[in-house]
C-alpha cells in the first residue's frame, strides 16, 4: 500500500515523471495535471496529501491560482517548484513563492533528499490530521538550535534550522514560516538586523528573540529588549525551560 497520493501540476511530462520516479522510490502514488483547469478536476475526485505545483504552467502562472488550490486541499502540503522564465529570474520567482501561503519552494533542479524530506514532512502532517506549524529556529550554536528544535518538535511544529540569519533568508526551503526563534548575537547580519529583514518580508511572522547576553558588555535582558525594539514579539532568556519556550510560542501563535 502506498504511504501517500501526490498531484505533480506540471506542463512538462519529462520534469513530472522525473519527480514522479522519486515519489515511487519513497513508495507514493502521484498522478499529473498538466494545466490548472487538469488540477482542479482531479482535486474534485481526489484528495491528495502532496501537491507539486511548477509556477510557469504554459501562459499560466501558478502562483495566481494557489488560493483557490488550498481551498480545495485544505490539509495538503504543498511545494512550489521553479527554474525561473524568460521574463523573469529564479531569484525573483522564488522570492515572490516564498511569500506566498506554501509549505515548501524548490529551485529546479533538485535533490532527492529535499524531495524525501518534503515527503516525510507530508507524511508527518497526514498522521497529525493537520497540517502542522512551521518553526525556523535560527542559532549559530549547533548545539542550541538542535535542542531548541527538538522541543519544538515534540509539541508538534514542524522545524527547520539555520546556523545564521544569512542561511536563513537565503534557503528556498524555507517558504511560510509562522513561528521565528532566534538568537541575538551571531556572526554575520546578526539577529537585530535580521529580525527587521524578516518583519519586512513576513510582517505576520512570530518572532521569539533569546539571548544569553554578550559576557559582561550586554546583559541578557538588554540583548532582548533591543531585539523587541527590532521587530521582535517577545523575548526569552538562555537557558531557558522546555516548558518556557512552548508557553511563550502557545501564547504568541494565539494572539
Amino acid at each position: 500500500m502506498a504511504e501517500g497520493l501526490a498531484l505533480i501540476i506540471e506542463d512538462s511530462m519529462t520534469q513530472a515523471n522525473i519527480v514522479g520516479r522519486m515519489l515511487q522510490d519513497e513508495d507514493w502514488d502521484f498522478v499529473v495535471a498538466r494545466s490548472l483547469a487538469e488540477c482542479h478536476e482531479v482535486l474534485m475526485h481526489q484528495r491528495p496529501n502532496l501537491i507539486f505545483v511548477d509556477v510557469f504552467l504554459g501562459e499560466e502562472n501558478g502562483l495566481d491560482h494557489l488560493t483557490q488550490i488550498r481551498e480545495r486541499a485544505l490539509d495538503a502540503t504543498i511545494a512550489v517548484m521553479t527554474a525561473g522564465s524568460r521574463q523573469e529570474s529564479i531569484d525573483e520567482t522564488l522570492k515572490l513563492a516564498r511569500n506566498s501561503k506554501v509549505d515548501f519552494v524548490l529551485r529546479k533542479p533538485f535533490s532527492r533528499p529535499q524531495l524525501r524530506a518534503i515527503v516525510e514532512s507530508a507524511q508527518a502532517d497526514a498522521a497529525e490530521g493537520r497540517r502542522r506549524k512551521h518553526a525556523l529556529v535560527i542559532d549559530d550554536s549547533h548545539t542550541v538550535a538542535t535542542l531548541t528544535a527538538q522541543i519544538l518538535t515534540d509539541n508538534g511544529y514542524r522545524v527547520s534550522i539555520a546556523h545564521s540569519m544569512e542561511e536563513a533568508l537565503d534557503n528556498t526551503d524555507i517558504a511560510h514560516v509562522d513561528l521565528i526563534v532566534t538568537d541575538v548575537f551571531m556572526p554575520g547580519m546578526g539577529g537585530l538586523q535580521g529580525i527587521r529583514v524578516i518583519k519586512s518580508t513576513w510582517d505576520n511572522v512570530r518572532i521569539l528573540a533569546m539571548s544569553a547576553g554578550l559576557a559582561s558588555r550586554v546583559s541578557s535582558d538588554r540583548a532582548t529588549s533591543a531585539a523587541v525594539a527590532a521587530g521582535a514579539d517577545a523575548e526569552i532568556q538562555k537557558p531557558f525551560k522546555p516548558v518556557e519556550l512552548i508557553n511563550t510560542a502557545i501564547h504568541l501563535m494565539a494572539s
